[in-house]
């Protein structure tokens, strides 16, 4: 039995005694090139060679049960050559969407820039831009290798695994293989974001509409939709604000901290419509509407974001403060306190208010960095006109608005008229499934521009 050509290109001149090797004449032989093969391999696949090394021989019976098993091994190969193939398209999406050698370029020439100590003399705060960029030219090609040794890794294993015809080996690759992918898929995503904000932190507004009661219990519903969604993606998720209504909420604000959770909330902007049975006493279909509005937010600049308002025009004498007890729960302190904060702009009208943390100052950090949140996109706005698409601008918040209508009976669909994506299963998308649903829109969109 000829080992597989996979050795021969690792270590060529290991090749012949990797031969006598696994024919188990010479088990020490395993022993001792088997570390050699090892430091080739990432460390979480070494377990998937160890048995190749084994020092057991093959017999009769093993030969056997392989060939009992060549149906299920056919059909893993199959899988697992559709699941490559996959990955190496998503790989090839990701190196074609960024100019990764110019990157690399970029990332020389700026390196020989700040290592220059006439840069730091005569412009410091160049310099210190010049080394923010490094930071995240650095950052960008790590992960861009890492995904790049993933796939080779993953392409060779997947190759050994089918000259071994090793069932179990491609149970465990596959595993490896389906993760890889989705890792991939979520990675491509991102990397069409690339807007100034996009891998900023945001807070959502959802405000009711028409619908009355059965409005107010809708923005309840999907305020709960988008929390679970937030905490199954690992983001921070945090409730700054609200207003009760008779059932669920008038308004309520929702904050999610972690990168690019602006990139990929920013296109649930706009009107969703509700359709259902009413449970609140009439005993027939109603429609509710609810607007989402959402904005980029830099946690990691609070205190800039809260003082600093220079760049916006933004003076003392333009901002009404107003302190007052929270709402909710609360405890033994932040329902006797005066400690949620309202701030209003009084050029703009913009108001904002947030009772989530204990303290007043703490509400007023957040926020004003809520206010300049939405100062900061108005001042965009101004600059240059957005397209109809991201509905920043919101339409009336009606039937005829709407940008995805959610449907609970007659029937049960959940469709985005700007995508064109539907859902059937409509609990599993309540409870925070909306992955698939956020990445058709982020697909649309960049398709577009």
């Amino acid at each position: 039995m000829l080992y597989p050509k996979l050795w021969l290109r690792i270590r060529p001149r290991y090749y012949h005694a990797l031969i006598v090797a696994r024919m188990n004449k010479f088990p020490s032989v395993a022993r001792i090139m088997a570390p050699s093969i090892y430091d080739r391999l990432l460390p979480s696949n070494h377990h998937k060679i160890h048995r190749l090394f084994s020092s057991t021989p093959r017999n009769q019976s093993d030969d056997t049960a392989d060939s009992s098993s060549a149906k299920d091994v056919k059909l893993l190969i199959q899988s697992t050559s559709q699941l490559v193939s996959g990955i190496r398209r998503n790989f090839d999406i990701v190196t074609g969407q960024v100019d990764w050698a110019s990157m690399v370029k970029e990332l020389k020439q700026l390196e020989n820039e700040v290592k220059s100590e006439t840069i730091w003399e005569d412009d410091p705060q160049r310099a210190i831009a010049a080394q923010k960029k490094i930071s995240s030219l650095e950052d960008q090609l790590k992960v861009y290798d890492g995904y790049k040794t993933r796939v080779e890794e993953a392409v060779s294993m997947h190759e050994m695994a089918k000259e071994e015809n090793d069932s179990e080996l491609f149970a465990e690759v596959a595993t490896d293989l389906e993760a890889l992918n989705r890792d991939l898929d979520k990675y491509s995503m991102q990397i069409m974001m690339s807007g100034p904000s996009d891998k900023n932190s945001c807070f959502m507004e959802i405000r009711a509409g028409a619908g009355g009661t059965e409005a107010c219990d809708w923005v309840g519903i999907i305020a709960r939709m988008y929390e679970k969604w937030g905490t199954s993606e690992g983001y921070k998720v945090s409730i700054l604000d609200q207003m009760r209504g008779e059932a669920g909420f008038k308004t309520i604000t929702i904050q999610f901290a972690g990168d690019y959770a602006y990139g990929w909330c920013k296109y649930e902007t706009g009107v969703h419509r509700f359709v259902r049975i009413s449970k609140f006493g009439e005993v027939k279909r109603q429609t509710a509407f609810a607007s989402i509005q959402v904005f980029p937010l830099d946690t990691e600049n609070a205190e800039a974001n809260a003082q600093s308002f220079a760049d916006l025009d933004i003076h003392p004498n333009d901002l009404k403060f107003e302190a007052m007890r929270s709402q909710g729960a609360g405890g033994q302190h932040v329902n006797k306190t005066e400690s949620a904060v309202r701030i209003t702009h009084i050029p703009s009208g913009i108001v904002v208010q947030c009772q989530i943390e204990r303290s007043q100052h703490q509400n007023k950090a957040t926020a004003m960095q809520m206010l300049r949140a939405r100062l900061q996109q108005r001042h965009n706005m101004a600059q240059a006109q957005l397209k109809s698409d991201a509905y920043t601008s919101l339409p009336e918040n009606a039937w005829g608005s709407q940008i995805r209508s959610y449907v609970i009976q007659p029937y049960q669909m959940i469709k985005d008229l700007r995508t064109g994506y539907e859902r059937s299963d409509v609990d599993n998308v309540f409870d925070g499934d909306l992955q698939g649903m956020l990445e058709a829109s982020v697909l649309h969109f960049n398709k577009r521009e």
